[in-house]
């Protein structure tokens, strides 16, 4: 139950971690579920995907692999999963 709470708390603060960089472009991330091995991140994409203003929209592969380099450091038993879902 401890390494769960555990699991638990670092999904959480790699969420807070990264939703302020992602609501930039007027994306969403949210926590889906953590098991003991596996976080899974729910991820809206923004509007602008052609950078018109300047601001890019971060492809869910590229924003998987960021989160995974910070995972890697915290709790390197944890994997994540960044998957697309609808506005």
């Amino acid at each position: 139950m401890a390494r769960m709470q555990d699991s638990l708390t670092v999904a959480q603060s790699l969420v807070s971690r990264f939703e302020r960089m992602v609501r930039r472009d007027g994306s969403r991330i949210r926590l889906i579920g953590v098991d003991e091995s596996l976080v899974r991140i729910g991820y809206v994409p923004g509007v602008d995907p052609d950078c018109a203003d300047g601001v890019c929209v971060l492809p869910e592969v590229e924003l998987q692999a960021m989160m995974a380099e910070v995972l890697a450091a915290q709790a390197p038993a944890l994997s994540v999963k960044v998957e697309r879902e609808a506005a």
